[in-house]
């Protein structure tokens, strides 16, 4: 009978957890998404890019939506549980809180491993991967410089024009002047070309053009003009592209062991240890709070007396106590990454709430012990 009833407790609370990890995941993924189209719009990118790297953020939201959403899951469930008189039933048939508890508590500590998968590696994997994948878009050249009926300045004194560029990567219409060296401007124009890749980066290979070049040597305002015919010509383009990546990755985009053991020629992290030491136990206490939030859900609602008139002030007492609970955990996290001292706090705080939860579940009534305390103070009924 118990092992039924914890799978059915077990479903009601998994239905509302999937569903709003997707809301909240598909809400949050969108406004990172939104921040991204300059990448679409700006760099040429395909939507197939675009998707590429919103996914590699998705690990970093995960991290983020888990927590709320087990929290709004065992809101919901225990509301409704309550509310259709299934928890009075089972209470009345001898079923203890600890038995109700059970399967959700389940679903918390699972998500609380997942948490920690996340944090640890795939989120820190997926946004170094992400800054990678930006650097080298934002350093691609050769895709920001065939862009179909624009005139484009990579570089100073350089401007690129293709009337049209299929679907395949071949352009019509090509004009290239390069005026980066004024006493000799050069203009290529060609009739079709495609982008291929060379040995040292791309190369625009131009078919059945010329190539007009002035020479203003002594005097810019006269010069005398050249006309070159051409079948194929190569143009190289690896010359306007930097091959050397130039960043350095900041905490969240660092590996769990490079937090806690950088490397000794780290210059970044050596410049950052409190930082990035804080940051090393920050991954491990985002473990906890699914629990804690699903303590505190079970704590407000569980041993809440049959009432007419619904539940709305408890839920909303639970839910002023988790936001203040993350937020303080919040604080400490980013005092402790000046003030290294404050570590303890980030682990001593949220289990210590996790305590009192399960005091309060247990049934031990704090309000009576209070009564209690203040009636053994000499002069407390004064």
């Amino acid at each position: 009978m118990l092992t039924s009833l914890s799978r059915y407790i077990f479903l009601q609370a998994l239905g509302p957890f999937i569903v709003a990890s997707i809301v909240l995941t598909g809400i949050i993924w969108l406004t990172q998404a939104l921040r991204m189209l300059d990448v679409l719009i700006t760099q040429g990118q395909t939507l197939l890019t675009f998707f590429e790297l919103t996914s590699l953020a998705l690990p970093s939201t995960l991290v983020i939506v888990l927590p709320i959403s087990i929290f709004c899951a065992m809101l919901y469930t225990l509301h409704k549980l309550i509310g259709d008189s299934e928890i009075v039933v089972m209470f009345s048939a001898g079923v203890s809180r600890s038995t109700i508890a059970t399967p959700l508590l389940a679903i918390a500590l699972v998500t609380s491993v997942l948490i920690l998968l996340f944090s640890i590696y795939l989120a820190p994997a997926g946004l170094r991967q992400l800054k990678s994948r930006l650097y080298e878009i934002r350093s691609d050249v050769a895709t920001a410089m065939i862009r179909e009926g624009s005139f484009i300045n990579p570089a100073q004194g350089l401007t690129v024009y293709v009337r049209e560029r299929t679907p395949d990567g071949t352009t019509y219409g090509i004009l290239v002047h390069d005026s980066r060296n004024p006493e000799e401007p050069i203009t290529y124009m060609a009739e079709t070309g495609s982008l291929v890749e060379g040995p040292q980066g791309p190369l625009l290979v131009m078919f059945n053009g010329n190539i007009q070049r002035v020479s203003r040597k002594g005097n810019r305002n006269v010069g005398a003009a050249t006309l070159l015919y051409f079948d194929k010509y190569t143009y190289d383009l690896s010359q306007y592209m930097d091959g050397t990546p130039n960043y350095a990755y900041e905490g969240r985009e660092r590996y769990f062991g490079e937090l806690i053991d950088p490397a000794s020629d780290d210059t970044y992290a050596l410049a950052h240890v409190p930082k990035l030491r804080a940051e090393a136990h920050e991954r491990l206490v985002e473990g906890i709070y699914p629990t804690l939030l699903t303590l505190i859900a079970l704590a407000a609602l569980l041993p809440a007396p049959f009432n007419r008139r619904g539940y709305a002030s408890r839920l909303t007492l639970a839910a002023v106590i988790a936001l203040a609970v993350r937020l303080l955990g919040f604080v400490l996290s980013n005092g402790s990454a000046t003030e290294n001292h404050l570590i303890p706090l980030m682990y001593l705080f949220p289990l210590s709430v996790c305590g009192i939860c399960v005091a309060i579940i247990a049934g031990v009534r704090f309000d009576l012990m209070l009564q209690r305390l203040m009636a053994a103070v000499p002069g407390a009924r004064q």
